[in-house]
């Protein structure tokens, strides 16, 4: 199988696109990926700090065993 990808500018005409090639028979998947969903993905990925998390569970009790309890009770 191959794949194509195709940047239009504009929207409106992106949606013409799509129409004619889903009169095609012999296309198998259209998918729209629009910048502004793409680029809030990217901020999302770029804002996580994964250090920004470390001594999340210092206060706490936590143990292999304590979460093996918690996920198979009566085991």
């Amino acid at each position: 199988m191959e794949q194509v990808t195709v940047l239009i500018p504009n929207r409106d005409k992106a949606q013409l696109l799509i129409e004619l090639l889903h009169s095609l028979d012999f296309i198998a998947d259209i998918q729209l990926i629009s910048e502004e969903t793409n680029g809030r993905h990217e901020k999302a990925e770029a804002s996580a700090d994964f250090f920004s998390l470390a001594g999340l569970w210092s206060d706490r009790d936590i143990t292999v065993e304590s979460i093996r309890k918690q996920a198979w009770p009566g085991r």
